[in-house]
């Protein structure tokens, strides 16, 4: 019972901004690979690195978990929230990654589409992850989550569309893997903008 009378430690909402922040870079970061896709190599080697940074941000708020008494929300949502975020950036860094190694000639129309909506779903994500330690701005934080819903909805129509034009005339089988494992994890890291909105959604549930 005395646990609610202790200091919740204001350190988390530190590192989930920073956190945020980083992986709005690496979206910013993989547009521009997009718009200046002949420097490739350079471009996902800089996406890697900022992958990295994510990871980092992650380790430390874990290692707060493990050394804290009283935190702001319970710790399976701190670890969910962290975790979601991470992947956005793990699955960037992924496509990214296998656009190079494939040595494909120009992105796919898609990945521009997905990566829009990815940006959108993202920004709004990351103005209601720097909301949460005013919950009193719950309206707010539940719009914005309302909102990615929506947009992650839209992302579905976009892989669908992608892959119906892809296996409509398969020239290739090799291209059509190839841009088949790109659209699916970009809309993996459109999935978990929807996921980091539900864990959200829970927190102003149980804290709100």
């Amino acid at each position: 019972m005395f646990k609610r009378f202790l200091p919740k430690e204001d350190r988390f909402f530190i590192l989930f901004r920073q956190h945020a922040d980083i992986v709005a870079e690496g979206i910013g970061q993989f547009e521009s690979l997009l718009a200046d896709y002949s420097r490739r190599e350079e471009q996902t080697a800089l996406i890697k690195k900022t992958e990295g940074r994510a990871d980092d941000i992650a380790h430390e708020i874990f290692g707060l978990l493990n050394t804290v008494f009283v935190t702001p929300f319970d710790r399976e949502d701190i670890r969910m929230l962290t975790n979601h975020m991470d992947d956005v950036m793990d699955m960037l860094e992924k496509a990214g990654t296998r656009m190079e190694i494939y040595n494909m000639p120009s992105p796919p129309d898609a990945v521009l589409e997905q990566t829009g909506i990815l940006k959108r779903a993202f920004g709004e994500l990351s103005a209601a992850i720097g909301m949460l330690g005013d919950l009193k701005q719950k309206d707010a934080i539940l719009k914005i989550c309302i909102d990615v819903n929506s947009i992650e909805n839209e992302g579905d129509l976009v892989l669908r569309s992608a892959l119906h034009r892809l296996f409509e005339n398969p020239a290739d089988p090799f291209l059509v893997m190839k841009q088949k494992e790109i659209f699916e994890h970009l809309e993996a890291a459109i999935d978990r903008c929807e996921d980091l909105a539900n864990v959200i959604e829970t927190i102003l549930i149980k804290y709100a």
